[in-house]
């Protein structure tokens, strides 16, 4: 049994525990910030959002400027851009993600809540990701991706794509969130967007800790994030296969969402099971199972690629994400209309 890097689990259960606290406590979800915002006009949870991706670009820039943490060989700015897996998944990802009622993380967070429609689409998200990732669907996933992505002279940075100075693009997307933040505040929204301005921070700590504090000179490793998708399809993996994974800093950080969620339920005396709604059980399978497809093929879902890929710059999490949010705002809409 290789030995534990108990900077890597230990860091991912912390972080995992305080990202799920935030995200049960400000109902913390991409999904509920679209739908919010497009149907009631509230942007409470929309302003938490682009300070999450704020402060997440913010300090990640600065591990990568500082050379504190190698940012350039994490996953999401290697040189091969799959442009048509990262649209096509975020699209049926954020689809899905209304049919189930809440992103993946939103998910998880009401499951260990004892919501029975979220467990639902848990279970078929797991599933399907695992299938997309390890099992049946991997040949379609893995022949799509030779067939469409490129091949990239450089990293999938937006400044190497466009052959820009790293610092410009990250100067100019933070400059524009701070001025959108200015223009919209909203009074109310002080409490979650202290919340996102934690989240953010909680990209850039996990960053740290994989790409310093967790580092081996004689086993190096490639630094990573915050991301779910990925860790519950090696849950999903447990169920088809009966694999366990090894535990890494995204296995662990899923695994202190769910305890710590369920812990603080437990003992507040809030834990109740729910019964889907008449009805709604499709919606649940349905959506879990595209978000755990979109979430595969689009290598993350709205935390994994929404935060942690869009910290890094990397044009291919650019894609994923208005994926995600075109199939977002499309569903909600079309929900909206027809209900």
């Amino acid at each position: 049994m290789e030995d534990l890097n108990l900077w890597l689990v230990g860091g991912g259960l912390t972080v995992g525990a305080i990202f799920g606290l935030l995200v049960q406590h400000h109902r913390f979800c991409m999904v509920a910030a679209t739908g919010n915002f497009l149907l009631i006009k509230d942007n409470r949870q929309l302003l938490a959002f682009i300070a999450a991706l704020l402060v997440a670009i913010t300090g990640t820039q600065l591990l990568e400027f500082t050379d504190t943490v190698a940012i350039a060989d994490s996953s999401y700015r290697n040189s091969q851009l799959d442009w048509f897996g990262a649209s096509f998944g975020g699209l049926i990802f954020g689809i899905g993600g209304v049919l189930a009622g809440g992103c993946a993380t939103r998910t998880l967070v009401r499951s260990a809540e004892g919501s029975l429609h979220s467990i639902i689409a848990l279970l078929f998200f797991m599933l399907l990701a695992a299938s997309a990732q390890f099992s049946f669907l991997e040949t379609i996933r893995l022949d799509l991706t030779h067939g469409t992505a490129i091949n990239l002279e450089g990293d999938a940075s937006i400044a190497t794509i466009l052959g820009l100075p790293q610092w410009l693009p990250a100067v100019v997307i933070v400059s524009l969130m701070l001025a959108y933040l200015f223009k919209n505040w909203n009074p109310d929204a002080k409490s979650i967007v202290i919340g996102g301005i934690v989240i953010g921070a909680l990209v850039v700590c996990g960053w740290y800790i994989t790409g310093v504090l967790a580092q081996d000179e004689f086993d190096p490793t490639k630094p990573s994030a915050i991301t779910v998708s990925g860790p519950l399809a090696r849950f999903g993996y447990i169920l088809i296969a009966a694999k366990f994974p090894a535990l890494s800093f995204a296995i662990s950080f899923v695994i202190g969402i769910a305890v710590t969620v369920l812990a603080f339920t437990l003992i507040t005396g809030r834990f109740k099971f729910v019964a889907p709604k008449a009805g709604a059980i499709k919606f649940a399978v349905i959506g879990g199972s595209l978000m755990g497809i979109g979430g595969i093929l689009a290598y993350g879902c709205n935390v994994g690629q929404g935060l942690t890929g869009i910290s890094t710059l990397s044009f291919e999490s650019m894609l994923a994400f208005s994926g995600m949010f075109i199939g977002t705002v499309v569903t909600v809409k079309l929900m909206e209309k027809f209900s």
